[in-house]
């Protein structure tokens, strides 16, 4: 009787299971969960990013997907109902980038997706190395088939190997440009936050100077540098209280891990009139981008980053089949990382003029080399690249104090942890190492950054004398 038990069990789990949809071979369509041919350019087909963005960059790109004719659906900032979606499935010992995406997926499944959509859940990262995100492939195919939903392909990440998802490669450039346009935009908000005459009035009015920005950009009667050009003027408008360089000012670093946990300490900061900087996710977006030229340039015995990106290292003169491949695929994502550097010097340049942006550019390759120093870059973890983003912090002497934020369970936040407490040490700027669980921060937490942000203003008041006495 177990036996047929058992047999009857397989059975019913057999009927009850919804064939996956699926990419075709050569990626040129979907294959539907009814075994249909789908075109790319069908408006059934809806991106996904479960991993939450800023609420100016989130907007940008849903109009810059709606130019190319394609849906995308853009999550919100991690919150307690994202996190209990992911308790449904997820053990607690996942990473919080881990967890916080399943949640987000679970969420838009139950609460925005339309049945009869094809959605396609994207992965905010696909390289290999010391991370929890080299099992995610393995982990979402376990969901799919515990969820078990109609029409849907999850832990896609697009890449030239699968067409890029069927979307234009110029779209996904200007994607993470425009992400990254949001994340400067916030810079200047924060700014003036703690700098402006009127804070409640000023703040307004910027989200209506920033508002008509968006809304020329969607119509299509500015281009993005024209666009940035008037917002800066309009923004240079609101009268300030303050210098910005006069005003003490807080980074918050840690990794992609940011996304999902700096929300209360950023408002912590603000409250009390500090200027907070979140570190750019393009130090993030730069290191996914470098993987292939950092692989190509270890295999061919070079070890700094500076070595690595040579150009010359990429040339095709007297290269197997083999090497040739892997020198195109590092070209042409050293041609990519390029493009967005070169992107974000101009914007960086066009909102300076707003009086409030205070950060200056870093080229990754820079910032990747000082990190090198102290942990080797070919690891292909985020490790250097923290490193790396502390040490510049205290060369440039922008920064009061400098946050190391990471969760408990990610390997590279923890190491970096480890490299750096030395290094404060021997340095004068305030400094706080703090590991979160999540969104939230504990009251010890809290009497710390209490702490950080008296030693901040004393910092910045001390250092205001210097430059007056010089």
């Amino acid at each position: 009787m177990t036996e047929i038990n058992q047999s009857n069990n397989l059975k019913t789990e057999k009927e009850n299971f919804v064939r996956q949809a699926r990419f075709s071979e050569n990626h040129k369509y979907i294959i539907d969960s009814d075994n249909q041919k789908i075109d790319f350019s069908n408006p059934r087909i809806v991106y996904v990013d479960p991993e939450p963005r800023n609420p100016y960059g989130r907007r940008l790109v849903i109009d810059l997907f709606k130019k190319y004719n394609c849906n995308i659906r853009i999550s919100k900032e991690t919150d307690a109902s994202v996190l209990q979606y992911a308790k449904r499935f997820c053990s607690g010992r996942e990473c919080l980038a881990s967890v916080a995406i399943a949640g987000a997926v679970l969420k838009d499944l139950n609460e925005n997706r339309d049945e009869n959509e094809i959605t396609i859940y994207r992965t905010p990262i696909d390289n290999h190395g010391p991370c929890q995100n080299g099992a995610w492939p393995v982990l979402w195919d376990t969901f799919a088939k515990r969820l078990n939903f109609k029409n849907v392909i999850f832990c896609a990440f697009p890449k030239y190997t699968n067409n890029y998802l069927g979307l234009n490669r110029d779209l996904l450039a200007w994607e993470n440009i425009n992400f990254i346009l949001g994340q400067y935009i916030i810079e200047a908000k924060n700014a003036l936050h703690c700098v402006a005459e009127n804070k409640i009035r000023a703040l307004e009015l910027f989200e209506d100077i920033t508002s008509d920005f968006i809304n020329n950009i969607k119509k299509g009667t500015k281009s993005l540098n024209t666009g940035l050009i008037i917002w800066a003027k309009e923004i240079s408008k609101i009268p300030l209280k303050a210098k910005v360089e006069e005003t003490p000012k807080i980074l918050i670093f840690g990794g992609l891990n940011l996304m999902f946990d700096h929300y209360p300490i950023e408002e912590f900061f603000l409250e009390r009139g500090i200027i907070t900087k979140v570190v750019d996710i393009v130090e993030s977006m730069s290191l996914i981008l470098a993987e292939s030229t950092i692989r190509y340039g270890f295999k061919k015995g070079f070890i700094t980053p500076k070595e690595q990106f040579d150009e010359q290292l990429l040339e095709f003169n007297s290269l197997d089949e083999n090497d040739r491949r892997d020198a195109f695929r590092a070209k042409r994502n050293r041609s990519a990382l390029n493009f967005l550097n070169s992107q974000c010097k101009i914007f960086k340049r066009i909102m300076k003029k707003s009086g409030l942006m205070f950060d200056p550019f870093i080229d990754f390759i820079d910032l990747f080399e000082e990190g090198n120093k102290y942990v080797s870059s070919n690891s292909l973890s985020e490790t250097p690249v923290i490193t790396g983003r502390f040490l510049h912090s205290i060369k440039v002497g922008i920064y009061d104090c400098l946050i190391n934020l990471g969760t408990f369970n990610c390997q590279p936040a923890m190491n970096s942890q480890a490299i750096i407490r030395p290094l404060a040490n021997k340095s004068d700027i305030p400094y706080a190492a703090i590991d979160c669980e999540g969104p939230w921060i504990s009251t010890n937490q809290r009497r710390l950054l209490e702490t950080i942000a008296i030693q901040a203003k004393r910092f910045r008041k001390n250092k205001n004398e210097q430059l007056t006495n010089n």
